[in-house]
């Protein structure tokens, strides 16, 4: 009996390698899943370089970590893939200057269901799944986030109750609005394992 066919799928998502995070325009912005059995590998092609693809086989990927960040007004979802050799990939949902770009989230959900489940096929243990960020960076994120709140909104709370002129209270939602953002992605953040068979959707939204 023959094997099936690899089947391939390409995403136009942009991507950085090996922990790059400055850059004024990402070029890099095209990937590929094909499934092969064991054979099974995510291709990426890198632009202004050689033009050569560059792949990685399933059996090569290590950990997979999802994760969220902001530009400043919207949140942007990460997904990074750490290979066996120490090298990484870091596809994400935002455009060639790093921001949100809503028109590319259906592709980048697209994208991390099917990474998933094929490699919810590999053995146990064989790779890490984690959402979030580490527990010192959470524990960071948390302090500036009650930093931010005492400041931005228990600071003019008091000045209002002290001086009793309410139109300060105009301050205190201004400073919620800037802090709300702040507190979804530290929610997000929270540092967990996952099972494969069921990505967390919050970190695709």
């Amino acid at each position: 009996m023959n094997a099936p066919a690899p089947t391939s799928k390409s995403y136009e998502l942009y991507f950085l390698l090996d922990g790059k995070t400055f850059f004024w325009r990402n070029p890099n912005h095209s990937l590929t899943l094909t499934d092969a059995g064991l054979a099974s590998s995510l291709t990426w092609y890198l632009e202004g370089d050689t033009g050569r693809p560059e792949s990685r086989l399933w059996t090569d990927i290590a950990e997979v970590g999802l994760m969220a960040a902001s530009d400043g007004s919207a949140i942007i979802n990460h997904c990074r893939i750490r290979f066996r050799d120490g090298r990484s990939i870091l596809i994400t949902d935002g455009g060639d200057d790093g921001r949100r770009d809503a028109s590319r989230a259906p592709a980048y959900r697209d994208f991390v269901r099917a990474l998933h489940a094929r490699l919810a096929a590999a053995p146990d243990g064989t790779i890490r799944f984690i959402a979030g960020t580490s527990e010192s960076r959470h524990t960071t994120m948390k302090v500036l986030l009650l930093i931010a709140t005492l400041f931005f909104i228990g600071l003019p709370l008091v000045l209002a109750l002290i001086i009793r002129d309410w139109r300060i209270l105009g301050t205190l939602v201004a400073g919620a609005c800037l802090v709300w953002p702040f507190w979804k992605i530290i929610e997000k953040n929270r540092p967990r394992s996952y099972d494969p068979h069921h990505p967390p959707y919050e970190m695709m939204e």
